[in-house]
């Protein structure tokens, strides 16, 4: 009775390895194959160079739950026009990267065939293809917010479009402005509601746009979220820094904040100094 009982242990120790055996190699080729699919989705984020040699400085980071995700960058030049922005599509991870690289390529299939600069009929023409493509019965399932925007290397113009985008103004004096966005994601109705707004802007200004990512993270000493008021209270206080410092302070503070918890969400947000 004792050799059937030591033989069936070691049996069920056998297929036990086993089993971990092989839940070890599926974990390593599932981590294996995001770790690629993030070199490919971060091989399509633009480079902030042309950003640079328009204004100040700028600079961007995004940062994805689990190395793929949602949050995007834009930046085009088109004729006498650069047109850029930061994105954040529904869901994460996979998912959330999928929308995110079929959204990318629709905006750069629309600015192809028809380049346009007015940033209010791009990002409707963005939003009606998104819900068309992505469209189950009458309803969307995947939708997009951000802002888009359009600068003019002729006059210097400076205007926008949003939906339901977060972005923030700081004038020289200290005070912050928040970006005027629709209330519509992109994707979200067949015609969404979308209107251009105007950015008159300052030398030594800041722009930055973010996504909720940032904001929502929890973290500190109770667990509460990042908050809007404390990334105000990091411009204010880091004001004299240039667009690549306050991106690298922006990230540390997250980091900061966010201690052991996990992230929460995919994280951007996109700098720039008049």
């Amino acid at each position: 009775m004792m050799i059937m009982t030591t033989r069936y242990m070691m049996e069920l120790q056998n297929e036990l390895e086993n089993k971990n055996r092989e839940l070890s190699e599926t974990h390593q080729h599932i981590f294996s194959s995001i770790r690629f699919a993030g070199m490919i989705q971060g091989s399509l984020m633009p480079d902030a160079s042309l950003l640079n040699s328009l204004f100040a400085g700028a600079d961007f980071k995004v940062i994805q739950q689990i190395g793929i995700g949602g949050d995007s960058v834009f930046i085009k030049q088109t004729g006498n026009n650069v047109m850029f922005g930061l994105f954040d599509c529904t869901g994460h991870g996979i998912p959330g990267a999928m929308l995110s690289i079929s959204g990318s390529l629709i905006l750069n299939e629309l600015m192809t065939r028809s380049p346009q600069a007015d940033p209010e009929v791009i990002v409707k023409e963005l939003s009606a293809l998104l819900f068309k493509t992505f469209r189950n019965d009458s309803y969307s399932i995947a939708h997009m917010e951000g802002s888009f925007f359009s600068f003019s290397t002729e006059t210097g113009q400076l205007s926008y479009c949003g939906a339901r985008a977060k972005g923030l103004y700081m004038k020289n004096d200290g005070s912050i402005m928040e970006l005027a966005s629709g209330k519509n994601a992109l994707g979200e109705l067949p015609a969404g509601e979308f209107e251009r707004f105007e950015l008159d802007y300052a030398k030594g200004a800041k722009l930055v746009l973010y996504s909720d990512g940032l904001t929502d993270q929890f973290g500190g000493d109770n667990n509460k979220k990042f908050t809007r008021s404390r990334l105000k209270k990091i411009l204010v206080e880091h004001a004299g820094e240039d667009a690549s410092t306050l991106c690298k302070t922006i990230e540390g503070a997250h980091n900061d904040w966010k201690n052991n918890n996990e992230q929460t969400d995919d994280v951007s947000f996109l700098v720039i100094k008049f």
